[in-house]
């Protein structure tokens, strides 16, 4: 009996209403910016700072090549934002929605991500690696090349993505379900490989690699 899985991600909680706020406005907030909108402008890092954002929209954001380092982001939507070689090392993201978005080079390491969304972005190249991430979805990102080394995964989804040649060495990847994404060659560590959902496809693709002579019918 098929049992259909129970979508348990929890989506942003975002208020009616969001003043725009300028980029420059942030500095002004003590740390704490909530309940308000971001459109255009260039966000070139947190400057030492330990900002925390809630309840916050960015559209069309450079976030680009700035040093986020600890930021939290607490319900909050990125749309349309370029996120390129920027730090969010160490960062927090939760209940989030990264949308429409370039994650080329983005590195994202030691990072804490739950309850998040990461729609139709390119995120090519970019470093997730010792990353902890639960009710993470990934939907039809370009993820080749990306590096997810010793991540923790506790319910993380890879729907329709293109991961060749991504990293998944010394990561867990029980009831992970890569089916539907397209690859040739990836990375992963074979005893962790245990309980991964793949095609038929994928499947002879790793027997090859463990050596197995595969008999055409």
């Amino acid at each position: 009996m098929n049992v259909k899985k129970v979508d348990k991600r929890q989506k942003p909680k975002l208020s009616m209403e969001h003043p725009e706020m300028r980029i420059e406005a942030i500095w002004d907030q003590d740390g704490y910016v909530e309940k308000a909108r971001f459109e255009g402008g260039v966000f070139s890092g947190a400057e030492g700072e330990r900002l925390t954002f809630d309840d916050v929209r960015f559209k069309d954001v450079m976030f680009a090549g700035g040093d986020f380092t600890s930021v939290e982001f607490v319900d909050v939507v990125f749309d349309t934002c370029d996120f390129s070689n920027a730090n969010f090392q160490h960062a927090t993201f939760h209940r989030c929605e990264i949308v429409h978005s370039k994650l080329t080079g983005t590195d994202f390491a030691n990072a804490q991500i739950g309850h998040t969304l990461l729609k139709e972005c390119d995120g090519r190249y970019s470093n997730f690696s010792f990353t902890g991430m639960k009710e993470v979805e990934f939907s039809e990102c370009h993820l080749a090349d990306a590096d997810f080394y010793e991540c923790k995964f506790k319910v993380v989804r890879f729907q329709k993505c293109k991961i060749d040649n991504i990293n998944f060495s010394e990561t867990e990847l029980k009831g992970i379900d890569l089916s539907d994404s397209t690859y040739e060659r990836i990375e992963v560590t074979l005893p962790k490989l245990a309980g991964c959902i793949v095609s038929k496809e994928q499947a002879l693709g790793f027997a090859r690699v463990l050596g197995l002579s595969v008999k055409e019918e």
